[in-house]
């Protein structure tokens, strides 16, 4: 008994060595050992050509409505909270909030400087009244004081002597010039008065015009969405969902609302393997979560640079859009993760080699052409290209035999 379990054993593990070596075996149909040891060769027929794109991306909406910062606000803002993405929402929900600690904070002060500023204008108008009235009494008492020197001025030598005539005659000229001065005072008086009365209203309506924008902002502190529906987060230009704490302006978008009835996908392909992308070419689109179920569509929008989708990141993409034939919406829901196959090229009955067997130097692509016991450079024109072999369209013919590597001798052709 124990012999036999050895027996089968030693078959089970004989067949698992000898499976790899069958498999290759199986993978390197068409290609041989050549004349020339350690150099593989393979046998040129013709075939169908298909070069497909592989690319990877995610569901949206075709049409959605967004959500927005309100555009009314003014200087940036902190995302205090925003409702979970994929959430369902009714009409005037909130779905974001905005942090209003600082806005109500700027506002008190705005506030408290308008309310100072009212104080330093009655204070300057109680100045400015003190003033007046004495300058006013000033007057009074100087019109008085010149009206009985006038009255009592005497100019005859016999009762006063010369010096007294003199003295008052300079108390008249005084009283007169005081006169004019307290004139002048008052009307200048007014105009200064005036002016920074001016000056404190000034100051009052820009601090009303900063209070206005303060309770404009904190009545917009809150995002609501505009009708019914699934409540789909926007990545920012970063790449990133919005989370509180971030900065954000006036009409930025934070998600939208789509519209799941007609579903496309927006898809990223490597700069290198995005040969052959253009609008119109068919594309077959699969879910992560469904694999099994298959959806046609059709590109309809590529970007025209390549950009990286992360920041700081070397490796740059093409991002392109498939507008599905159908849409299946208990399955097809926004962010979902696809994968697609654009048929970039489809050549009937051509001749290919992988890419491997093709060099070139300067413009000059060739393969090394099997001849009897050794190998040419043979020039070659290539045509369309996939990510592992190449349509030769001239230099080559059906039943050529081609290393797949450098051969150790060869001959120029």
């Amino acid at each position: 008994m124990n012999a036999l379990n050895t027996k089968t054993r030693l078959k089970t593990t004989l067949a698992g060595a000898l499976l790899p070596t069958l498999l290759s075996t199986l993978l390197l149909t068409g290609c041989s050992d050549s004349p020339q040891s350690g150099v593989l060769t393979m046998t040129v027929s013709r075939s169908d050509f298909v070069a497909q794109i592989p690319a990877r991306g995610e569901l949206e909406a075709t049409s959605a409505t967004p959500v927005s910062v309100p555009g009314g606000l003014r200087g940036p803002q902190s995302l205090a909270w925003i409702l979970d993405n994929f959430s369902e929402v009714k009409a005037g929900d909130v779905v974001a909030r905005l942090d209003g600690r600082r806005e109500s904070l700027e506002l008190e002060l705005e506030r408290f400087d308008f309310d100072k500023l009212a104080l330093d204008g009655d204070m300057q108008r109680q100045k400015n009244l003190t003033t007046a009235q004495e300058l006013n009494i000033g007057r009074d008492v100087t019109e008085e004081e010149l009206s009985l020197a006038q009255r009592f001025f005497i100019d005859d030598e016999r009762v006063y002597t010369k010096i007294d005539i003199i003295d008052q005659m300079r108390n008249k000229d005084y009283l007169e010039a005081r006169l004019g001065y307290f004139d002048w005072g008052k009307g200048s008086h007014d105009a200064q008065a005036n002016a920074e009365l001016d000056l404190i209203r000034l100051k009052q309506k820009g601090l009303e015009a900063k209070i206005a924008t303060y309770e404009g902002n904190l009545a917009q502190m809150e995002i609501v969405a505009p009708h019914d529906g699934l409540f789909v987060m926007q990545p920012g230009w970063t790449g990133t969902l919005p989370v509180a704490g971030d900065m954000v302006w006036s009409g930025i978008p934070l998600g939208n609302l789509p519209d799941t009835s007609v579903m496309q996908a927006r898809l990223w392909v490597l700069e290198s393997e995005a040969v052959g992308l253009s609008v119109g070419k068919q594309a077959s689109v699969t879910l992560d979560a469904y694999p099994d179920k298959v959806f046609q569509g059709k590109v309809t929008q590529v970007d025209a640079l390549a950009k990286a989708r992360e920041r700081d990141s070397p490796v740059n993409y093409f991002e392109f859009t498939v507008a599905l034939d159908m849409t299946d919406t208990a399955i097809m829901l926004p962010g979902r993760q696809v994968q697609a196959r654009i048929a970039a090229v489809s050549e009937p009955g051509v001749l290919s080699v992988p890419n491997q067997a093709i060099f070139q130097k300067e413009g000059r692509y060739w393969v090394y052409l099997q001849q009897g016991n050794q190998f040419i450079e043979q020039k070659i024109k290539p045509g369309s290209r996939s990510l592992n072999r190449t349509v030769v369209q001239e230099g080559l013919n059906e039943g050529d035999v081609v290393a797949l590597t450098v051969p150790p001798r060869r001959t120029q052709a």
